[in-house]
């Protein structure tokens, strides 16, 4: 009888992992209506299923480049992840799950965070201006506005409750992807999306090394954004 049982959980194991290996996640086309989509909620529950953790799992593998974009490598590098920052419908997850690196803006090290169900709880009515892209949006950049501080509560991925405040760099990224889990785009938050920056894969070192104001290569995305309404404005979420 235990041999059976043995038998039966290593199936199951070897199931899952075979799920995992190719649950192989891709970022969204700009265009996909899925990113205009609120993302569901998760309760206790469903964080206790293993193919729910799997399904994190895989977009952990996303972030940290187990089908690493950058070289080619077919594992995760903890030191070094391909994105700062990653919501569950970019990838095609429709579920209230983001990764947030809070170590953003420094060198040397990662802290990632996994929110689940994140919301906004405060925000400042400081603002803040920065350049700003998207997976999803691989050369489309620009300039947004969005709150200095914020509070955020949500949950980790066993369901603990969990509360952060934020300033600068952190804050303004944990905006971004709770913004993708309620179908909005940083392009809504553009100063000018008539002008938003047009920055090629050859020219992306140089734009990140140019002036505030200073880049001249525009691409006009106003029929993509979407005017948000007073109560999405900084300081007012």
């Amino acid at each position: 009888m235990g041999g059976i049982f043995v038998a039966k959980r290593l199936l199951l194991v070897s199931v899952l992992l075979l799920y995992r290996e190719f649950m192989t996640l891709t970022p969204l086309d700009q265009h996909d209506p899925r990113l205009r989509q609120v993302c569901a909620e998760l309760n206790r529950s469903q964080l206790r299923d293993k193919q729910q953790q799997l399904e994190i799992e895989a977009l952990l593998d996303f972030v940290y480049g187990r089908v690493n974009k950058t070289t080619g490598e077919t594992r995760r590098d903890p030191a070094r992840p391909t994105t700062v920052g990653l919501a569950g419908n970019q990838v095609g997850i429709m579920k209230q799950i983001c990764a947030v690196d809070l170590s953003i803006g420094r060198q040397g090290y990662s802290d990632m965070y996994l929110l689940i169900n994140p919301r906004i709880t405060w925000a400042s009515k400081a603002v803040v201006k920065k350049s700003e892209g998207c997976v999803n949006f691989p050369e489309i950049w620009g300039i947004t506005r969005r709150s200095r501080s914020v509070k955020i509560a949500g949950m980790d991925r066993s369901g603990n409750e969990i509360e952060l405040k934020l300033d600068g760099w952190p804050a303004v990224l944990a905006q971004h992807e709770i913004d993708h889990l309620y179908g909005r785009l940083f392009i809504d938050r553009l100063e000018d999306p008539t002008k938003a920056h047009h920055v090629t894969a050859e020219n992306y070192n140089l734009y990140r090394k140019a002036k505030p104001g200073s880049w001249t290569e525009y691409i006009d995305v106003s029929k993509e954004a979407v005017p948000l309404p007073d109560l999405y404005q900084p300081g007012n979420l």
